[in-house]
Order: structure tokens, then sequence, then C-alpha cells
């Protein structure tokens, strides 16, 4: 083979799939959210099954990172500076961008103003949504310490993952309760962006990633019961949060993420489009939507952070042009041009040198070709085990 190519982790295609439908629900949460009222116990209902998407964001972020430098320790300067750049940066702009758009329904003087985003970048709450960004430059920072924990305890990933989901069940049993106390009260604003608080689905994707073959050949040993599987979960989900409000709750507090209810519901959730991101991934050259499937997950990150803004726009500001729309029109119709006014942004600004800090993403730049003796230039096709496309 000349000449050597650098070695990189196979793509995988079902993540291609995760990554879509997560970020095609957290848009869903957020419409909902928007358009509804927050003591509508019909939309907390679909809420709180759409929250599956919070906890996945972390598990995909982990297994990502995890399976990339499985068998290669990343240099931790390195790494950091690229991930922090690749994150780092576009969380300091889109928190610029979306202080603004606060300040500009409720002005404050300079000095307040400068003072607020301050406080909104160190908190992750310039907006609803970039606590995300903020948890995912913590975990970068201990990323090097886990991948080494992960290694170190090869064999007992099972007792890890037990242990991890014994401490999410006490922390959401924390972090969830009707009248906190003063204690609670201080810390449970800010639990949103503290990566202790997702600690069992960052184990989990780590996990997975450390464990892929063999998790990826059980999944598709066992899809039936995979697929099964979050209807037992989404039922418990939605019992709970009905049992909740006939006992008391608010709509809004018994659809909280925060709960040991959800844990179960999410990786049956994560599991089920995975397989189905295997059948997908194996028939993906015989499928027209593949293409489309591809390029919505290569610019989903860049939809996730501009789509609240694109909402504001449509239901938040005066005159709102959704508020003018029937319920359940409403929020149908502001997701729709939500989704397709989020792409079309994403899809302009991938080609200028606004990308990277809108964007996430590096400036393209060609992939080095792979040249086979007695064969043709191209990049070797990949994907995942048992796939017609693995490398």
């Amino acid at each position: 083979m000349t000449p050597a190519a650098p070695v990189r982790a196979p793509h995988l295609y079902p993540v291609d799939l995760v990554r879509v439908v997560t970020f095609a629900c957290v848009i869903a949460v957020h419409t909902i959210s928007t358009t509804a009222p927050l003591d509508s116990v019909a939309a907390g209902g679909f809420v709180v099954l759409l929250h599956f998407t919070r906890e996945a964001f972390f598990a995909l972020t982990a297994f990502v990172l995890t399976h990339r430098h499985r068998d290669e320790a990343p240099g931790p300067l390195r790494f950091w500076r690229r991930r922090f750049l690749l994150v780092g940066v576009p969380y300091v702009v889109w928190s610029a961008i979306y202080t603004g758009l606060g300040l500009s329904t409720a002005p404050l003087p300079v000095g307040a103003a400068l003072r607020a985003f301050g406080h909104a970048l160190l908190t992750g709450t310039a907006w609803y949504h970039l606590y995300f960004l903020l948890v995912s430059l913590q975990f970068y920072l201990v990323f090097p310490l886990f991948r080494a924990l992960l290694r170190a305890t090869r064999g007992h990933h099972l007792l890890v993952l037990a242990a991890s989901a014994v401490l999410q069940v006490v922390t959401d049993l924390w972090l969830h309760v009707p009248t906190p106390s003063p204690t609670e009260a201080t810390v449970l604003p800010y639990a949103t962006s503290l990566l202790v608080s997702y600690q069992f689905f960052v184990v989990f994707g780590g996990v997975v990633a450390m464990n892929l073959g063999a998790v990826d050949a059980w999944v598709r040993a066992h899809l039936p019961l995979v697929f099964v599987a979050p209807l037992g979960t989404g039922a418990a989900v939605e019992l709970w949060y009905r049992h909740s409000v006939a006992t008391g709750a608010t709509a809004q507090f018994a659809a909280d993420v925060f709960q040991p209810v959800i844990i179960p519901w999410t990786v049956s959730v994560v599991a089920a489009v995975w397989g189905l991101g295997t059948l997908w991934a194996d028939r993906r050259d015989r499928w027209r939507g593949s293409r489309f499937v591809e390029a919505a997950a290569a610019r989903s990150f860049g939809v996730f952070l501009v789509h609240p803004a694109i909402l504001w726009l449509l239901a938040t500001v005066p005159d709102a042009p959704a508020a003018r729309l029937q319920r359940p029109w409403e929020t149908v119709v502001t997701y729709v041009v939500t989704v397709v006014a989020a792409l079309t942004f994403v899809e302009i600004v991938r080609r200028t040198p606004l990308r990277p800090a809108l964007t996430g993403k590096p400036r393209r730049s060609a992939r080095p070709a792979v040249v086979v003796a007695g064969g043709r230039a191209g990049v070797a096709p990949i994907g995942v085990p048992g796939s017609r496309r693995s490398a």
C-alpha cells in the first residue's frame, strides 16, 4: 500500500443515525417547551419521553472519543488543544450571541452585561442548551484519566457500570426534590452544567466503546428484544410521570430529566436506535436516504447550536409568527421550519470562514487517498463489524 495512510478509527455508520435521531428529538423537546404552556400535562408527557436526548448526548460524546482513542492514548496537550478549539471557540461565540439576544429584550448597563456574560460562560447558562458544550469541555479535561481508568478495569467493566448506575440513581434522587434544602437550592440551578450529573452515561458510552465488538454482536443477535425494550421502559416513564402529576407535582417537575426512571429508558432507546443503525449500515448503499442521514449527522452540531435562536425568532419575540397558529399546528409548523432553517443556516456557514467558530467543524481538507497495488485510488471503505462496508 503506497503511500502509507495515517491509521484512523473506522467510521461507524450506526453512530450517524444515533446522532441524527438524538438531535432531531432535542429540537422537538425545545419546540414543545417553547410553544406549549409549562403547566401542560400533555406536553410534559411528550417532553419526559424525549428527555433521553440529554443523556444520549453525553453517552455519544464519550463513545466517539473512547472509540477513536481506544488503542492509542492521545497526547494530553495536543488532545486538549484540539478539542478545546473545536468546542471551546463555538461555546464562547454562541454564548456571546445568545447573551446578546437576551440583552435585546432585557437591556443592562455595560458593566452588568459584561458580568452577566462572564457568569454565563462559567455556568453554561447563556441559553438553555449551552450546558452541553460546557459539560463536554469538562469531559475533555478528564478524558485522559477516564480512558486510563477504562483500560485499567478491563474485564470488570460490568462492575464499573453497575457502580456508576448506583451512583447515578443516588445523584438523581438528590437532584429531583420538590422542596430542596438550602444546599440543594444553591446547587440545583447549575446541576445541568456539571459533568458529575451525567457520569453514568459517560461511563456507559466509554464501556460500550471499549467492548464494541461484543456489544454490536449482542445487539445484532437480539434485535427483537432491543426493539421491544423501549416499549416497556417508555411505559414505565409515562406511568411514573402520570403518577407524579396525580400526586400533586407540576407537569414541569414531573417531566424533570434527573429521575432514576430515565436511566433504563435512555439506555433502551440508544440501543434500539443503534440496532436500527446496524440494519441501515449494512444496506446503506441500497437506500436513497443514506446520503441525507450522513449529511445531517455532519451538520448536527451546528444545527444544535443555532436552532434555539430560530425558535426564539419564530415563537418568543413580540408578534412571533408561530403565535398566529392554533395548537398543535403551532408546535408542528415551528418544528419543521426550525429544522429547515437551521440546516440552511449551517449549509451556508459551512462555505464561509466562520465555519469553525459557528459549527465546531474545521475547514475542509482533502482526505489522503489510499492506493492499493493493482487497484484504483480512493478512500478505503469503512464501517462496523459485520457490515458489508467494514474495512
